[in-house]
């Protein structure tokens, strides 16, 4: 087995970057939801309930944070000095209340607008900014970012592709939102590792991941097939949860994750 595609979401619920090499951190890779929008009530802000967000994403240069649109890749707009801001907020994602930094630029409100969500605030996690991952399943010290649960997700081409022609779709696996592709040759084989060895890194899976209508939803046009979800349902549910793909935690190495790096499992090595 091996890396196929590494992508990251620099904010929460926009489209992310398909990338040749991260480097991982405790709470996900670098630049990797670290910035999110929120409400006047400092709720986050998510593609279930704004699809406007689908049609944009968003790239890191430094401390500038750019967005773009999806369609033609044109530049909507940009935030210098994305890392920095005057004041620290309590941020709610979901059952986590945490501080982050909010974020202040003259172009906010221009992009906001143009994203969809008028007056929305953008916030950074920054060093100092802690969310622990549901303690549940956590081990110590490990830590989330803006994602909904944990640090990582991680698929599999086979369980991909099994899906696709049980809804008879071509399906692109960024509806799934993965950090880490894995070439593999059995559909859901995925569902019995305990862990993976990437490279240079160790990973621990935790518990597979539980899915919502987000999945039904094209990355590109946002448009939204019930089936995606329902066909999974019929054959990849426990309990009240669909499941595809597994959360992940990272447990140290060193280097960065790259395309094509060899993984393994590590009662299989």
């Amino acid at each position: 087995m091996f890396v196929s595609a590494l992508y990251r979401y620099p904010v929460k619920s926009l489209g992310g970057q398909s990338v040749s090499s991260l480097r991982p951190e405790v709470r996900g890779f670098e630049d990797d939801r670290r910035w999110c929008f929120i409400d006047q009530r400092n709720n986050f802000m998510g593609q279930r309930r704004f699809v406007s967000l689908t049609h944009f994403r968003a790239e890191v240069g430094g401390d500038e944070l750019r967005f773009l649109r999806v369609a033609d890749g044109a530049l909507v707009g940009a935030v210098a000095g994305a890392r920095s801001g005057p004041r620290r907020v309590e941020v709610t994602v979901w059952e986590d209340t945490f501080w982050a930094t909010e974020v202040e630029d003259a172009h906010l409100p221009a992009i906001t607008e143009t994203l969809g969500i008028p007056g929305a605030r953008l916030v950074y996690m920054g060093a100092e900014d802690r969310r622990p991952v549901d303690p549940r399943y956590a081990q110590d010290g490990e830590e989330v970012s803006f994602a909904d649960g944990y640090p990582y997700l991680i698929t599999g081409t086979a369980s991909l592709q099994d899906l696709g022609e049980r809804v008879e779709e071509k399906l692109d696996e960024r509806r799934f939102r993965p950090n880490i592709v894995v070439a593999t040759t059995e559909p859901y084989c995925e569902d019995k590792w305990p862990g993976l060895t990437i490279g240079q890194h160790r990973f621990r899976l935790p518990k597979p991941c539980a899915r919502c209508i987000m999945i039904t939803q094209d990355p590109d046009t946002g448009d939204r097939n019930p089936r995606v979800l329902a066909e999974l349902a019929a054959y990849r549910k426990e309990g009240r949860k669909i499941l595809f793909g597994m959360n992940a935690c990272w447990e140290g190495g060193t280097g960065l994750v790259e395309v094509g790096a060899p993984v393994s499992v590590p009662d299989q090595e």
